[in-house]
């Protein structure tokens, strides 16, 4: 470390940087949670059908193939989705087995079944997508199997013509956890083919595949319903095949609707395309280059801009007006909507380019620092959802302002989100003693509030986010020798590609008249006990904070109870308004900068429901500066209010955070108090004044 830093001081205008970011976030992401809502299917999938070894004839048997070109798997689930209530249902044909019948029926045995779950399809590709790559994983785990099946009943029907009832029971295979499960099934004979229907249940958290919830998107129950349709035909003249043709999307049944060139294109090139284009961080899962992509995923756009959970921008409109809204209008959603109904017609070729369309309201500030990592950061931790620190040195040797930046992150594949902190040169023997005690480039840092030994957030960056300029005559302001700490979060579905990012700063020229903004936090404390009656080790308050002790050193675990001391509030009352399943917390603070507010942020963790920030509550001045009603842990951005909002020394602010215990349903069990983990929680925000001269 120490020789990176000398060699950063020997060229100042080529310091180090990791990435930084308009949001907090505060922990793992199970991915790119929101877009991996996009996955890119192809118009036609052709897949091969699973392999299993058939059952082996007895004496006076008679093996029977499946015939997947006429068998059936459907599975059912109730779910919410874009505020309606529906049945989700998804059906494949990519089934596998054999069973062998003799002269007694009842003795009939079956060899194992297996399903290519990459196959299930709805009637929306965002609800494939998202199963298939959040919940079933079917990338890594194509297949679902069902074994040691066995029959009970006489498999004989009551009259000629006429099914026979049985049950069936096995042991079913999903992503590696193996449950039994049983199925109430009807057969019929007739000639050299068998016929059989077999309906059963399953929960989803049993496989670890659900509930499936989004906030303000979706939520599904527990429960699955499985139909088996199945077709099976005598081995001696039938031969299985190999594959079967999915059709996903495609426009041969395309009818008039919105025309894509003068309606469609223009609202995907402003607000879609510069995340989704090849080598942007969302093209891994929705790749939108051309009007074919568009197509292949009208569906699912359409059901996302419906819900108005993409374009990310979840504050509502009980705040005041905020700048550089990315919500889209009613009649930009309709359009997209109308479009996809009418199957998604194109008046242009396929192969047509979706081009971004800059924003001109948005000021480009200069490059007059440019620095980027002295050394590639290769992932070293091998952790998927992986939080890393470095340390930056703008080489300022008199009083700067940092007036603007813009941040160009080279991996944007693994690179999530980033934030960058000032720290004080004082700080400098800690940091290196942090980098000192970790392998690689960097250090393993905490989530959520700024590394050891930084003083203030002062910029970051997310998917999307253009460059920021802070605005005329005001800046944040570096003393000589003062450094940046950035703490960049890196998220990996596979590869570790090495990461070297840039980052460009604008500088006020010297003796320039610049205000010095200040950021400033606002917290409140987190009480979620368990729920009555339950009895794991983590339940006990005391012992949950010592588990916070134990991770992230005493300082850690005092956060807890010193926000009560702050907030005027004890464990014991915001406790109280915990069910053990969901919680609130309220905290009022004390306003310590005059001047007028230019931005705002509000910060949870995953078990985040929902969040806002008032200044003046409970008096008829009460404005409310952020309101986030269904809390997206995946899109937390800063926010700027169209006109700054005056507040003086000691006005009021208000923060309120509520969490669900039942959105991470397979989570451990244990007590939640405010802390920086991944599967923590915490109630953190943070405005940023520009002071009265």
């Amino acid at each position: 470390m120490q020789r990176i830093l000398a060699a950063i001081r020997r060229h100042p205008w080529r310091s180090a940087f990791g990435a930084v970011a308009v949001v907090v976030l505060g922990g793992a992401v199970a991915n790119r949670e929101l877009i991996s809502l996009l996955l890119r299917p192809e118009p036609t999938v052709d897949l091969s059908l699973p392999v299993v070894t058939p059952v082996t004839a007895g004496p006076g048997e008679t093996v029977y193939l499946v015939d997947a070109s006429r068998s059936k798997v459907t599975v059912e689930v109730d779910e919410v989705l874009a505020g309606a209530e529906l049945t989700a249902t998804l059906t494949t044909t990519g089934i596998a087995g054999s069973f062998a019948v003799g002269a007694d029926p009842a003795q009939s045995r079956f060899g194992d079944m297996a399903v290519n779950v990459m196959q299930l399809r709805s009637d929306n590709s965002l609800r494939d997508k998202v199963l298939h790559h959040d919940f079933l994983e079917s990338h890594t785990n194509p297949e679902v199997r069902l074994d040691n099946i066995t029959v009970e009943g006489p498999l004989q029907a009551p009259a000629p013509g006429a099914p026979a009832a049985v049950t069936l029971r096995g042991d079913l295979t999903v992503k590696g956890t193996t449950k039994p499960v049983t199925f109430n099934a009807e057969a019929r004979r007739d000639g050299d083919e068998i016929t059989a229907t077999a309906t059963g249940t399953v929960q989803l958290a049993d496989f670890g595949v659900g509930p499936i919830t989004k906030i303000g998107l979706v939520r599904t129950g527990d429960e699955a319903r499985l139909t088996l349709q199945l077709t099976a035909v005598d081995a001696a003249t039938f031969t299985p095949p190999a594959t079967v043709e999915v059709r996903t999307a495609g426009d041969d049944t395309a009818t008039d609707g919105p025309a894509y060139s003068t309606q469609v294109a223009p609202i995907l090139q402003s607000n879609c395309a510069s995340c989704h284009q090849t080598g942007q961080i969302g093209a891994e899962h929705w790749k939108l280059d051309t009007a074919g992509d568009a197509r292949a995923d009208a569906d699912g756009v359409a059901v996302v801009t419906k819900a108005r959970y993409m374009p990310p921008w979840p504050a509502s409109d009980a705040g005041v007006p905020l700048q550089h809204v990315r919500r889209l209008t009613d009649d930009q959603i309709s359009t997209l909507r109308d479009w996809a109904a009418a199957g998604a017609p194109l008046d242009v070729p396929a192969t047509t380019p979706v081009t971004p369309t800059p924003d001109p309201t948005v000021a480009i500030p200069r490059r007059d620092v440019q620095m980027s990592l002295i050394e590639p950061y290769r992932g070293e931790s091998n952790e998927r959802d992986d939080y890393r620190c470095f340390v930056l040195d703008p080489g300022f040797t008199t009083e700067s302002f940092v007036t603007g930046y813009t941040f160009e992150p080279d991996r944007l594949d693994v690179v999530h989100h980033a934030l960058i902190y000032r720290a004080s040169s004082r700080s400098l023997e800690q940091l290196l003693q942090a980098d000192a005690r970790d392998d690689g480039s960097g250090w393993r840092c905490g989530s959520g509030m700024g590394p050891k030994g930084s003083e203030e957030l002062i910029a970051g960056w997310v998917p999307g986010q253009t460059p920021r300029d802070f605005g005329e005559g005001v800046g944040y302001r570096f003393n000589p020798g003062d450094l940046l700490v950035a703490q960049i979060h890196y998220h990996y579905e596979g590869d570790r590609p090495a990461d070297q990012s840039r980052m460009d700063l604008e500088v006020a020229p010297p003796g320039a008249p610049i205000t010095a903004l200040r950021t400033g936090e606002y917290l409140a404390p987190v009480e979620l006990p368990c729920p009555a009656g339950r009895t794991e080790p983590l339940c006990d308050r005391t012992a949950a904070i010592q588990d916070v002790a134990q991770r992230f050193g005493p300082a850690g675990a005092g956060i807890a109870n010193g926000l009560h001391r702050l907030c005027r509030t004890t464990p014991e009352q915001v406790a109280a308004a915990s069910d053990g399943t969901t919680a609130r917390t309220t905290c009022d603070l004390r306003v310590r900068t005059a001047g007028d507010i230019v931005d705002v942020l509000g910060h949870m963790h995953q078990y985040g429901l929902s969040y806002r920030m008032t200044l003046h509550p409970d008096t008829d001045r009460a404005t409310v500066l952020l309101d986030i009603p269904h809390w997206d842990f995946n899109w937390q951005l800063n926010y700027q209010p169209v006109t700054p909002v005056p507040v003086a020394v000691g006005d009021t602010v208000r923060v309120e955070c509520a969490w669900d215990r039942s959105l991470r349903p397979t989570q451990p069990m244990r007590y939640l108090v405010f802390a920086e983990g991944t599967d923590d929680e915490m109630c953190f925000s943070t405005i940023t004044v520009r002071p009265t001269p």
